[in-house]
């Protein structure tokens, strides 16, 4: 599952009715993004470019905050904490605090995401992102509890780093936990990729190992995983890579259980946009089962050897949920369940069921724009993303040479949009209105007539597409 904040904003006043689409206005007319290509046309025609908050390479773009159970609770530097409020902004200084049973993540623009067990303490260190939209710099400080990172592939320079209690975690591109316990050690696990642990000494951390380092900062016993019955993490990671072969890893969405004892039960749900659905149960080495109930009523139950996989051909649209029970469970044990489609990457929106898709590709772009009569204009989705997705603008209307580059991404409930440039004559642009341009509502992106769960961006037959999975 996948989804962020900038600073405050002039208020934006909410249209009287809302309609299908972005800004109460469906894709047929660009919707959203038809309303950044006008705001930034008319900034630059009207001057607004010459008030210069600052043009550098790096753009202070903040994470949203996911919550996936309460209590969730949110401060400054590890203090005054309030109740958090689902896809609120994290900037450098904020921190996030998860009660015993609550879960949260924090989701950076470019799709990376630090997600965080219960009992666990984060503090937003780094939210940069590079003007092409790309990350820069990202990170938290780890005071205590387990943290799984997903981070995107970095370019040269940039980094992502969690720090632990005298320790600390880089990477660029790779999924990793940190465990920080309350007696300050720690233990630091490498699922994919590679990691730089840094303490008093340093060490590099590979695919399938891990490492313990001491209150003092002291590093040993770099070995093979050795994983912990009641760690969630590492059943969230086969899960997810379980559901999502052979899939569109876009519509993958995984969520976690701390502990389950014979007897009882938990309920996930995933809302679906149909095709061929997936459904993984993982859990240690108990027994458990699992039952998946389609939007019509059907019902299919697994139980044995995990993972478990139900798998429903020509799923329809809506709500699927799946029931997890523990059928020998002594004492209880954590568990995850994984959803994911194989919907193509082609155009094509649904609201059904409860159920939104939305999309937006290269060749509806282009057809709108003919349509209007411009010319000299290039706006279109590039590359490809899992988490998130951004959309690149240039032209030279005037003789001008303009271009501006605008990542979307899942700040649950709403649709997270940064703008991280604005080049007006090769000169990288950062005006009072548009560095506010992204937070209309108070909150982290922009609030939207459904509830985002996914957001990704794929290349389709027609070139890359931009799509945005929900629900009512």
């Amino acid at each position: 599952m996948a989804v962020v904040p900038p600073p405050p904003a002039p208020v934006v006043p909410a249209p009287p009715a809302k309609r299908s689409g972005f800004a109460g206005c469906g894709f047929g007319c660009l919707g959203c993004l038809g309303v950044f290509v006008v705001l930034a046309l008319l900034l630059v025609g009207s001057g607004w470019y010459f008030f210069v908050v600052q043009a550098q390479a790096a753009i202070s773009a903040p994470a949203a905050l996911v919550v996936f159970n309460a209590p969730v609770e949110v401060g400054r530097n590890d203090s005054g904490y309030r109740t958090a409020v689902p896809g609120e902004p994290l900037i450098a200084g904020n921190s996030v605090r998860t009660g015993h049973g609550g879960h949260a993540a924090i989701q950076f623009p470019d799709g990376s995401f630090v997600r965080m067990s219960q009992d666990t303490v984060v503090t937003v260190t780094a939210a940069q992102l590079n003007k092409d939209g790309t990350l820069q710099s990202a990170g938290v400080a780890q005071k205590v509890g387990r943290t799984f990172s997903n981070v995107q592939h970095l370019i040269t320079g940039a980094n992502f780093k969690v720090g632990g209690h005298s320790v600390s975690a880089e990477v660029r591109g790779t999924e990793f936990e940190v465990l920080v316990r309350a007696d300050h050690t720690n233990k630091i696990w490498v699922f994919v990729g590679a990691a730089t642990v840094t303490g008093k000494t340093a060490a590099t951390l590979t695919a399938g190992q891990e490492i313990d380092a001491d209150a003092d900062g002291n590093l040993s016993n770099q070995r093979s995983n050795q994983f912990e019955t009641q760690d969630p993490f590492p059943l969230a990671a086969q899960c997810g890579g379980t559901a999502s072969s052979g899939n569109n890893a876009g519509t993958a969405q995984t969520s976690i259980s701390d502990s389950i004892a014979t007897g009882q039960s938990e309920e996930h749900v995933y809302d679906s946009i149909g095709g061929n659905l997936t459904v993984a149960l993982c859990y240690p080495g108990s027994l458990m089962s699992v039952t998946v109930t389609d939007p019509l009523g059907g019902r299919r139950t697994a139980q044995g050897k995990s993972p478990l996989t139900i798998k429903i051909p020509n799923a329809p649209p809506g709500r699927y949920r799946a029931m997890v029970r523990g059928v020998d469970v002594r004492g209880g044990e954590p568990h995850s369940v994984s959803f994911a489609t194989d919907a193509a990457c082609v155009e094509g929106n649904v609201d059904t069921g409860g159920v939104v898709r939305q999309t937006l590709s290269n060749s509806q772009i282009a057809n709108a724009l003919s349509q209007s009569g411009a010319t000299g204009v290039t706006l279109q989705v590039q590359g490809a993303s899992t988490n998130s997705a951004r959309i690149f603008y240039h032209s030279e209307l005037g003789g001008t040479p303009i271009t501006w580059t605008i990542d979307f991404y899942a700040a649950t409930p709403n649709l997270g949009v940064v703008l991280t440039q604005l080049t007006v004559r090769g000169f990288n642009v950062k005006t009072q209105l548009v560095s506010r341009l992204p937070q209309a509502t108070g909150q982290s992106g922009v609030s939207i007539d459904f509830s985002v769960d996914r957001v990704y961006s794929c290349r389709g037959p027609s070139g890359g597409i931009l799509v945005i999975e929900g629900h009512r």
